[in-house]
C-alpha cells in the first residue's frame, strides 16, 4: 500500500481526509496533526498513543500533536479523551517520512441508569467518598449540591470552596490558593490529569470534564488528609488535592 492509499485509510477511520505531510528526514515515522471535536473545534490535551507500544503523546491547548514511531510497519493507533469517545485506526508510516491526520472525536453521550439524587450513591460509596467525608477532612461535595448548583462548567462547582480561587484567564480557567503562587493537583476518576507547571495544566477541571458530566468532589487543601490511594498523585509544590468523580462511575 502506497503512502497517500495509507493516508486515504486513516481518513475513513479518523472521519476527516488527512493530507501528507512534509517529509523528514529523520529515521522514525512521525504521526502529526490536529484533534478536533464534531464541529471542528480544537480538542486540547487529547492522549495519541500506538497500542502496545510506548510511544505516545498528549495533543497541545489547540489540539496539535507529533508522534514518532518505532517502525514503519502498520500500527494501530488509539486517541483518548476525557469526555469523547476513543478512536482507533491502522495506518502505516514509511520509514523517515510524516504523515499528518485530521483526526476528529465524538463527544460521549451515556445513557445513565435512574440515580436518587439525594440519597447514597452506590458507586460513590463503593470507592470510599462517604467515608472519607465522614471523616472531615477534606471539603465534599455530594452529587445532590451539584444538582442544585446545575454548573455550566466544572470550575463553577468550586467558586464556593472554601481555600479555592477559581482563576480565570478568558476561555481558560485554573484552581489556585488564595495567594494564587501554587495550583491544585487534579484526579478525575483515578486518574491525575497533567502535572503543576506542565503544558497540560494540572488544576484545570474545564479540560477534563464538563459541568453536565461532574457528580461528586473532594478537596485536600495542602494534602492534609489526603487519602493513601491520591498520594504521589500531586506535586510538592501545589496547593494540594482536588478529586472529581464523574458520572462515567454510574456505569461500571
Amino acid at each position: 500500500m502506497g503512502i497517500r492509499s495509507a493516508v486515504l485509510v486513516a481518513a475513513m477511520v479518523v472521519s476527516e481526509a488527512p493530507h501528507l505531510g512534509a517529509q523528514s528526514r529523520a529515521d522514525s515515522p512521525i504521526l502529526a496533526g490536529l484533534v478536533v471535536d464534531t464541529l471542528g473545534t480544537p480538542v486540547g490535551f487529547a492522549e495519541v498513543a500506538v497500542i502496545g507500544t510506548a510511544a505516545k503523546t498528549t495533543a497541545d491547548e489547540d489540539g496539535r500533536f507529533r508522534l514518532a514511531a518505532a517502525t514503519s510497519n502498520s500500527l494501530k493507533f488509539a486517541v483518548r479523551r476525557i469526555g469523547y469517545n476513543p478512536v482507533y485506526f491502522d495506518l502505516a508510516i514509511p520509514q523517515g517520512l510524516t504523515i499528518e491526520v485530521r483526526i476528529r472525536m465524538t463527544p460521549s453521550i451515556s445513557a445513565l441508569p435512574n440515580v436518587e439524587i439525594e440519597g447514597i450513591s452506590e458507586p460513590l460509596r463503593k470507592v470510599g467518598f462517604y467515608d472519607r467525608m465522614k471523616s472531615g477532612r477534606g471539603y465534599f461535595i455530594s452529587p445532590a449540591r451539584i444538582a442544585a448548583m446545575r454548573p455550566m462548567r466544572a470550575s463553577d462547582a468550586f467558586l464556593s470552596i472554601p481555600g479555592v480561587v477559581v482563576d480565570r484567564r478568558g476561555s481558560r480557567s485554573r484552581l489556585v490558593g488564595a495567594d494564587y503562587t501554587c495550583e491544585y493537583a487534579l484526579v478525575v476518576d483515578r486518574i491525575m490529569v497533567g502535572q503543576p507547571g506542565s503544558r497540560v495544566r494540572t488544576s484545570s477541571p474545564d479540560d477534563a470534564v464538563s459541568g453536565t458530566d461532574l457528580y461528586a468532589i473532594e478537596v485536600y487543601p495542602a494534602n492534609r488528609g489526603v487519602p493513601a490511594q491520591f498520594l504521589g498523585l500531586s506535586h510538592e509544590d501545589g496547593c494540594g488535592t482536588v478529586v472529581i468523580w464523574t458520572k462515567g462511575i454510574l456505569l461500571r
